[in-house]
């Protein structure tokens, strides 16, 4: 058992399936061992590969919205993964150019607007 989003499970829960794991003296595979035996897996249910998962927080950069040149935006398109097809873009507010950055994040594009992003960690 891996929980790779642990946001979605009661701790009771997660702690009752490692008491289990436990019980059947079976140990529980960390993110990244989970990662090498089921990448498939992994990429289907997170989206992002092991190296761009675990570089980045849970943070999303939520929606971005522009009237007249006026809003949020994500731009830019650094460092891009041959894996899970991510790219480092900047999110930032703008008033024509863009002004006051908010963060960096990993993002996924998909058809049309839509994307997926987690915010890099600081380093």
């Amino acid at each position: 058992m891996v929980v790779l989003r642990e946001w979605e499970f009661l701790p009771e829960v997660i702690g009752w399936a490692r008491e289990e794991l436990a019980r059947r003296q079976r140990p529980a595979p960390s993110a990244e061992e989970y990662w090498r035996e089921f990448r498939d897996e992994w990429l289907r249910t997170i989206g992002f590969c092991y190296d761009c998962w675990s570089q980045t927080t849970d943070e999303s950069p939520g929606n971005t919205r522009t009237v007249n040149l006026i809003g949020t935006a994500i731009t830019g398109e650094v460092d891009p993964c041959g894996v899970c097809r991510s790219t480092v873009k900047t999110k930032a507010f703008w008033i024509v150019f863009p002004l006051i950055p908010l963060g960096r994040y990993r993002v996924i594009r998909f058809a049309g607007n839509r994307y997926a992003g987690r915010k890099l960690k600081v380093q």
